[in-house]
């Protein structure tokens, strides 16, 4: 028999019958010397493999009989205790048609909760809107043109104009119009100065609570003094308070003590710190153009000169960087200054009367805001539960017809 070069194929199939053979007879019997080579060679093969144990081949029937498990921690084990889990929560899950009522009550909770926040955001906007005139307030606003000096703003309260807080936002000027009216942030001082008064036993009290107003909304105490003795009691702080939480913290601070007076006004420094930082671009400018000039010079009296030159610039730049930090400090943070009287009668004397009465008119703004929020929630709420009513009724109706036809 001659082998079959030209077939790779038949011989290849020719060769693994040949071996098969001698591996089922035990002998190598073929009559091409090639297939009975391989023949001989798969029977030296068999008889060196080692044999396996019993108890290496009862466990390895075990893992055949239970599917090759994963291994404990293996990443195909913690993959199928995922998929058991999500099986037995969906067999546990109800029907989606029984969930349909806890989905509509969860929309209806979330809707709820929305109106509420809008219109806490409504309240908010309109405690925050600034505004003049209102029961005992006066405000004078004076404002400088487009290309005139400073535009300022002042506001003051008179005595027994109500609630502090109530009185600070009627107070509150509207902002100032002037120089640069395009400007995305206007630089503005503040200054606000208020008396409290309070029985001379509660002076010490007050003015502590006044540092910590103070601390809680980023502010600092600049200077304060304390006087009580036996002819009265009274104090005198100077606060600096972030612009930013300047209406929040004076609310705090209304709320310390009767507010007897107080005035507020705010000055327009738009235009100083512009021209500041225009004065401080050309000197800057110009020390570049010298340094330049300076590198450029050929003799040591021309260096001479540009050396004094530079050293005018210098102090012209660190002066500028200067009055920029103030203005900066002096608009970032707003002026307060807090006077305290003491109104030489206990804590439990007639000044009670006056707390009862911000009391109940507290009172009475809470109860109006509160019917406005239950207003808006049954706006709300009517409408999702006339809704939720209807689908209710439509499924009612389809399950009847359903059952009309499977009986039918």
């Amino acid at each position: 028999m001659t082998h079959p070069d030209s077939d790779p194929t038949a011989t290849i199939e020719r060769d693994l019958r040949a071996v098969d053979a001698a591996l089922e007879d035990g002998a190598a019997t073929h009559g091409d010397p090639l297939a009975r080579e391989l023949q001989e060679l798969a029977l030296a093969l068999r008889a060196d493999a080692a044999e396996p144990g019993d108890e290496f081949s009862a466990a390895l029937g075990q893992r055949v009989k239970a599917g090759f498990p994963a291994a404990p921690g293996s990443a195909r084990a913690r993959a199928e205790g995922a998929r058991t889990w999500l099986r037995e929560l969906r067999e546990d899950m109800p029907p989606p048609r029984r969930m349909l009522p806890a989905a509509a009550g969860l929309v209806t909770v979330v809707l709820i909760v929305v109106g509420l926040a809008s219109v806490d955001l409504q309240m908010t906007d309109s405690s925050d809107d600034g505004g003049s005139g209102g029961g005992g307030a006066s405000v004078a606003q004076d404002s400088g043109g487009g290309g005139g000096g400073e535009g300022g703003g002042k506001a003051e309260v008179a005595p027994g104009a109500g609630s502090g807080a109530e009185a600070l936002r009627r107070a509150a000027p509207p902002g100032p119009s002037g120089f640069a009216p395009g400007t995305p942030r206007r630089r503005v001082e503040r200054t606000i100065s208020m008396t409290l008064e309070a029985p001379d036993a509660e002076i010490p009290r007050v003015g502590q609570e006044i540092t910590q107003v103070t601390n809680r909304h980023g502010g600092f105490v600049l200077s304060s003094s304390l006087d009580t003795n036996d002819d009265g009691a009274s104090g005198y702080y100077e606060l600096r308070i972030p612009a930013g939480r300047l209406r929040p913290a004076l609310a705090d601070l209304a709320g310390l003590a009767t507010v007897s007076s107080q005035s507020q006004s705010e000055q327009d420094v738009t235009r100083r710190h512009v021209t500041a930082q225009d004065r401080l671009e050309a000197a800057r400018a110009e020390r570049r153009s010298l340094l330049r000039r300076l590198e450029l010079a050929t003799t040591d009296e021309e260096a001479e000169a540009i050396r004094r030159q530079l050293d005018i610039v210098a102090a012209e730049i660190n002066g500028l960087r200067g009055l920029l930090r103030d203005l900066r400090l002096r608009t970032n943070y707003a002026v307060v200054t807090v006077e305290l009287s003491g109104s030489g009668e206990d804590s439990g004397g007639a000044g009670a009367g006056g707390a009862f009465d911000d009391a109940v008119d507290d009172a009475g703004d809470l109860a109006v805001g509160l019917a406005g929020v239950l207003i808006r929630i049954a706006a709300i709420a009517v409408p999702l539960a006339l809704i939720g009513a209807l689908g209710w009724a439509a499924t009612r109706v389809l399950r009847r017809r359903r059952r009309e036809s499977v009986l039918a």
